[in-house]
């Protein structure tokens, strides 16, 4: 018996999975790093095609999501009116729309006080809006979402490649 198999113990017929091993961690360290560790944080409406931006800021969490399609003004998934009745009233006041959002920022204020918060905090909300949305019916909601107390209004946008 040769004298390096006797010192190891074994023939030269193992194998040898350490060169294994150093290709396994090479290809998930590749894998983690190229991982987008933010991931989607609000679900894109399917019927609209979202406007792209070059701004480098991300949203830290979503609480409140208002959905503007070409069919209905939704409130958290909820329709509250039709888009074709925003565009035909005169008023910047959505009657419908404020209401769902004045009894969502009871909750969250609710919410706040009981979790030791601030409650007179101003809320946030992301608008979703098709890039083909009129500046009138943008602007009446954005007007309807400082009415109810969401002073922090946010567009979600698609993100444009950095290059």
């Amino acid at each position: 018996m040769p004298r390096k198999a006797r010192k190891y113990g074994g023939g030269g017929d193992d194998l040898n999975i350490t060169s294994l091993m150093d290709a396994m961690t090479i290809i998930l360290v590749f894998l983690l790093k190229n991982l987008d560790a933010e991931g989607n944080l609000l679900t894109q409406a399917d019927n609209l095609r979202l406007p792209s931006s070059s701004s480098q800021k991300t949203i830290q969490e979503v609480l409140l999501t208002v959905v503007v399609d070409n069919n209905h003004v939704l409130v958290d998934n909820t329709p509250v009116i039709e888009t074709d009745l925003v565009v035909q009233q005169d008023s910047l006041f959505i009657a419908p729309m404020v209401e769902a959002l004045q009894a969502k920022r009871e909750e969250e204020k609710m919410a706040a006080l009981a979790s030791g918060g601030d409650a007179d905090s101003k809320g946030s909300v992301i608008v979703q809006l098709d890039k083909m949305t009129s500046y009138d019916v943008m602007y009446k909601t954005m007007a309807s979402c400082g009415f109810s107390g969401y002073g922090n209004v946010r567009f979600a946008v698609l993100q444009r490649n950095a290059e």
